[in-house]
């Protein structure tokens, strides 16, 4: 299990994932509603007419928020769902290229971002068996130092304490029973 926080590329793709997701929703939902927004008519349409795919990209855009979401526990089958999902909405997006031309362009550059951030950009195994390692030693010495530093601390003000006592008349008596 890994125990080490999420890196920068992690929450950069994560969000990349959400906004894509986002994005598809809005597209879906302009397609089931007002199917007149978009260049294309439905005659131009590679498939499919703007209900079917507005469902679909709807249903599509809140899977990459879910795999978005997924993407920051750090695990590899997040990173793979991820990857595959992006690749998938290019070509979706190739599809609805006919109807939005110019932001299906650019829903497609973030997905070939999102799959360069997947796959280039987290530390290897290693590195993080290294900074795991390195945290538990961090940790271990921290609470070795605090175990033995209290100890001397509490003795010192004993000693102090019974010093002064000494100093100040004679032995203390600890064990008197008050009067009253």
């Amino acid at each position: 299990m890994r125990k080490t926080s999420a890196n920068g590329w992690q929450f950069f793709v994560a969000t990349l994932l959400i906004v894509i997701g986002v994005i598809n929703i809005g597209q879906g939902l302009v397609a089931l509603v007002t199917p007149e927004f978009y260049i294309a008519t439905e005659a131009n349409m590679l498939f499919l007419e703007y209900g079917a795919w507005g469902a679909l990209l709807a249903l599509w855009g809140a899977v990459l928020v879910i795999a978005g979401f997924s993407v920051l526990s750090g695990s590899t089958w997040a990173r793979v769902f991820g990857v595959v999902l992006a690749a998938l909405n290019i070509i979706a997006q190739l599809v609805f290229l006919f109807a939005m031309p110019l932001w299906s362009l650019v829903v497609i550059a973030v997905n070939v971002l999102v799959i360069y951030g997947m796959t280039a950009g987290w530390p290897s195994k290693a590195e993080l068996r290294e900074q795991e390692a390195r945290e538990a030693e961090a940790s271990y010495r921290a609470g070795y130092r605090a175990a033995h530093e209290k100890p001397r601390e509490e003795k010192a003000r004993t000693e102090k304490a019974r010093h002064a006592a000494e100093k100040a008349g004679g032995e203390t008596r600890e064990h008197e029973q008050p009067t009253g």
